[in-house]
């Protein structure tokens, strides 16, 4: 049962069998959303003129209901939107979900895909320390395999090679020529002059062979000097008590006759402070013409004092009457303290 307003009923609000012609509900509705869209100032006025503002609204209302039937269509269709907005709220969450899921699949990929890329990372540092591990380990046992090899070598060295030699000329020593005996050297006659230039170059050259301290001696390179007896005098590097010697030739398997009649065989060595005394004999020794090439001696008489100049006697040689042929000579020792 409607109620019926006699204020209505002047305002021809019911129809002519007494039924509302427009939802009392809707009316409200429509009156709300009006009253909403107009400026917040009127909440302002003052009591007079909210009293004509609610007569002007009721006339408002009247020029409303004449056009609601026109207005039917659309208030049915507010009135549809206005049921229709849960259904709406629906599909937005609906809508809100599906975006969310998309979210969560995109970081589920990209934490996958993150998580792949430091394993590759790991297993990539782990394959290089491995590698350099294993490159390290070979690098040892290389260095310990040529420090086997070194030590082997030494065991085998000829012993002039591991110790001090004082007659090296890169060291400071010399040959003293004028105290030396004359090279041997079969040349032509060309003239007083041009011999004595050449022989002298030619002298000082193959002198200087003997003290330069070749290892590997070659036939022909070496200084030869008349007949089966000779001297060389040499200036130390330092002064030294002499305790070793050693006198190189080349061997006869290096020979190309097959033979070694030049080499020296008895020498005896002699120790001097000066170039004017005569010299302290150190001992007689013998050159092995089947043995090796470079041949260390031990002095019988060391400790005779300590030397500046060593003279290197050769007594006779192994056959060869014409001339002797000397390749190396080395002086070993201790320098004072």
């Amino acid at each position: 049962m409607l109620r019926r307003s006699v204020r209505l009923q002047k305002a021809k609000y019911y129809t002519e069998e007494g039924t509302p012609s427009v939802s009392y509900r809707e009316n409200l509705y429509r009156i709300f959303r009006r009253r909403t869209s107009r400026g917040r100032g009127q909440h302002n006025m003052n009591s007079k003129d909210h009293h004509n503002g609610h007569h002007d609204s009721i006339a408002n209302y009247q020029h409303d209901q004449n056009t609601s039937n026109s207005n039917s269509n659309s208030d049915v269709q507010n009135s549809s939107a206005w049921t229709t907005g849960p259904q709406a709220t629906l599909t937005s969450t609906t809508g809100t979900q599906t975006n969310r899921a998309r979210r969560n699949k995109v970081r589920t990929k990209c934490s996958f895909s993150g998580n792949i890329i430091s394993f590759l990372l790991l297993l990539l540092l782990v394959v290089g320390i491995t590698h350099y591990t294993q490159m390290h380990m070979q690098m040892r046992e290389i260095q310990q395999e040529m420090q086997s090899l070194r030590r082997q070598v030494n065991m085998f060295a000829p012993l002039a090679d591991t110790i001090p030699n004082f007659a090296l000329e890169s060291q400071g020593a010399r040959v003293l020529h004028h105290l030396s005996s004359d090279t041997y050297w079969p040349q032509p006659d060309i003239g007083f002059i041009w011999y004595r230039i050449f022989y002298w170059w030619y002298s000082s050259k193959t002198q200087r062979t003997v003290i330069q301290g070749h290892s590997s001696l070659h036939p022909g390179k070496c200084w030869p000097f008349s007949g089966d007896r000779g001297h060389l005098f040499i200036s130390l590097s330092h002064q030294v008590s002499i305790t070793h010697v050693t006198l190189g030739h080349i061997t006869k398997s290096q020979s190309p006759y097959g033979y070694i009649a030049s080499a020296p065989r008895e020498f005896s060595i002699y120790g001097m402070r000066t170039t004017d005394q005569e010299g302290t004999y150190l001992g007689t020794l013998v050159y092995d013409q089947d043995g090796a090439a470079h041949q260390t001696f031990e002095l019988p008489n060391p400790d005779k004092g300590v030397f500046r100049y060593v003279k290197l006697q050769i007594e006779n040689n192994w056959g060869n009457i014409d001339n002797t042929c000397l390749y190396s000579f080395r002086v070993h020792g201790k320098r004072p303290a």
